[in-house]
């Protein structure tokens, strides 16, 4: 009895397998009829109710024109720099205080700020600092948080020296000037200043340190070589080659202690101001506020609130019923 009962096990186990496999294919079945029904109907709906997203183009279209009419053109343009006396955080905050007084449309404050006349400090709509982020923190740029959804974001690194001082302004012409004045107001600050004098002396004193390093890695290189002449040494009878590696310790040594003063070197040359201008302001070719681009912006939700009152009109008798 036990036998037999060992012996349909299996086969039990395999119709039970053949039933699953075949009631998930008819779920799939199902579902992707379903799907294909749910598209056919939504795109016949869309047909039949042409008229409504029609409209809503139409009224789009006419609203870019009048939102174009009746507010003055505006532009946007970013300006890239590199944080060379401390981190972002600190020089960032200095521009938002310039964001600030554009803000709250105090020009005169501005005008001081930036030295600029009073008519281009008025062109200024607005100045704002973004930072650039790293997805996955392999080093990459991953892009400019404009809305900054990832400064809470612990999954996402931060760039911290390297920043987007986007400026929107009613006149491009005063872009060179603004982006003169920016990098002067900075360079201006006391405690900016105060940070840079202090990195500035300290690669000078690193330059002279590795210099040290470098004559005194000499002196012990020659006098190896003068009290070692020989490329071979015998010792207890075998062959020691020592003066190659000794040799070949020294030059990696040399080479990491160049490059190490060459970098230092760099930084004062071309990174010797509290911020370097990476990127200039680029002259914006047409207004934020155009019918074509105010048309894209807008388009999606005429496209929707068309699409919610043709919904609300189709199935009106069911919603008042319920």
């Amino acid at each position: 009895m036990s036998s037999d009962s060992n012996q349909n096990k299996p086969n039990q186990e395999e119709i039970d397998l053949l039933l699953l496999f075949m009631k998930f294919g008819d779920f799939l079945k199902r579902f992707f009829l379903g799907l294909v029904s749910f598209v056919g109907s939504a795109l016949v709906f869309l047909l039949q109710k042409w008229y409504y997203f029609f409209i809503a183009i139409v009224l789009c279209v006419l609203s870019a024109f009048l939102l174009n009419i009746t507010t003055e053109d505006h532009y946007h343009s970013d300006l890239t720099l590199r944080s060379n006396a401390t981190t972002n955080q600190p020089i960032m905050s200095y521009i938002d205080k310039l964001g600030d007084y554009a803000r709250l449309k105090n020009h005169s404050e501005l005008a001081n700020k930036l030295d600029l006349s009073a008519d281009e400090a008025s062109a200024i709509k607005g100045i704002e600092t973004h930072w650039y982020f790293d997805i996955g923190k392999d080093g990459i740029f991953d892009g400019l948080d404009i809305e900054g959804e990832f400064l809470a974001d612990t999954s996402v690194r931060k760039i911290d020296s390297i920043f987007v001082v986007r400026a929107r302004v009613y006149e491009p012409e005063i872009l060179p000037n603004l982006e003169l004045g920016i990098k002067n107001y900075l360079e201006n600050q006391p405690f900016l200043e105060s940070l840079n004098k202090q990195r500035q002396t300290n690669l000078q004193a690193q330059i002279v340190q590795i210099d040290y390093e470098i004559e005194k890695l000499d002196s012990l290189q020659k006098r190896e070589y003068y009290t070692n002449p020989d490329e071979l040494r015998q010792k207890e009878g075998q062959i020691v080659f020592t003066s190659e590696k000794v040799v070949r310790m020294y030059h990696s040594q040399m080479f990491r202690l160049l490059e190490l003063k060459q970098e230092c070197e760099r930084d004062l040359s071309l990174f010797g101001d509290v911020v370097t201008i990476l990127e200039a302001f680029p002259i914006p070719n047409s207004p934020d506020n155009g019918v074509v681009k105010s048309t894209v912006k807008l388009m999606w939700y005429f496209l929707g609130l068309a699409l919610i009152l043709a919904l609300l009109i189709r199935y009106r008798k069911e919603i008042w019923v319920r």
